[in-house]
């Protein structure tokens, strides 16, 4: 029993260790380990505005934009990783403001579907990062063009449906977003490796990006939540009006 549970582990450090050469392993635990502290930060700006410290607003959203470009702007040195890493922390503090309102109107419907968003994003993310790193090398690139091309069919269609207000496109719109979502996790995280093959090893940079994909699947994964209650609370209403 115990060397039929040892061999499967035995084949995911041996797969694990021809995908990754040792300074790319101690790299991603970097890159991750300081996702996971900006995704506390998210955690702290969203308590912040859910416990009415202050209210997320324009003046999150605005101050979120210029922490972003000031660390775009901001060279990769030495002697300036503390600063990055600390404009880093208030980008990822100031999403979690913003995204704060978003919560606060799932929890009014219920609050259960927070708990299930956040388990649905740490499932598929951790799923789908390992599967990068697990995969072929490079087998994950090729969805580059492909999703590009998606987004912005994406994109198209929402703008078209602010005209049209259909809730069927609508709630298509919000599954094949996640789909995206997912596929550029993928691709993000076999970026991530080749960038560093290549020589780029800013870790900061790295983790936003697959920060803003944690955050996006957070964010879709409860607005799918919502469109599901949607037609049962309309059924509610319409129940309580025939009783009365």
């Amino acid at each position: 029993m115990s060397s039929a549970t040892a061999n499967p582990f035995r084949n995911f450090k041996k797969v694990l260790s021809q995908n990754l050469e040792p300074d790319l392993r101690r790299y991603l635990f970097k890159v991750y380990s300081t996702m996971a502290l900006t995704c506390a930060a998210a955690a702290t700006g969203s308590i912040v505005h859910l416990t009415n410290l202050w209210t997320a607003g324009f003046l999150s959203i605005f101050l979120q934009i210029f922490t972003m470009v000031t660390l775009v702007l901001t060279p990769k040195r030495k002697t300036n990783r503390r600063f990055r890493l600390a404009l880093l922390l208030v980008i990822g503090a100031l999403s979690g403001h913003t995204l704060g309102l978003l919560i606060e109107q799932v929890m009014v419907v219920n609050p259960a579907f927070v708990i299930t968003a956040l388990l649905g994003t740490v499932i598929s993310f951790g799923w789908l990062s390992l599967s990068a790193i697990l995969a072929r090398r490079g087998s994950h690139l090729m969805l580059g063009g492909v999703l590009s091309s998606v987004t912005c069919a994406l994109v198209a269609v929402a703008v078209g449906n602010l005209f049209y207000q259909s809730w069927i496109v609508h709630k298509l719109s919000l599954y094949l977003a996640l789909a995206l979502m997912c596929g550029f996790v993928l691709f993000d995280t076999q970026i991530i490796m080749e960038e560093y093959r290549a020589g780029v090893d800013d870790y900061v940079a790295h983790a936003l990006r697959l920060f803003f994909n944690v955050e996006d699947i957070f964010r879709l994964l409860m607005e799918i939540l919502l469109t599901k209650s949607e037609p049962r609370n309309s059924m509610r209403r319409n129940a309580d009006q025939n009783d009365e």
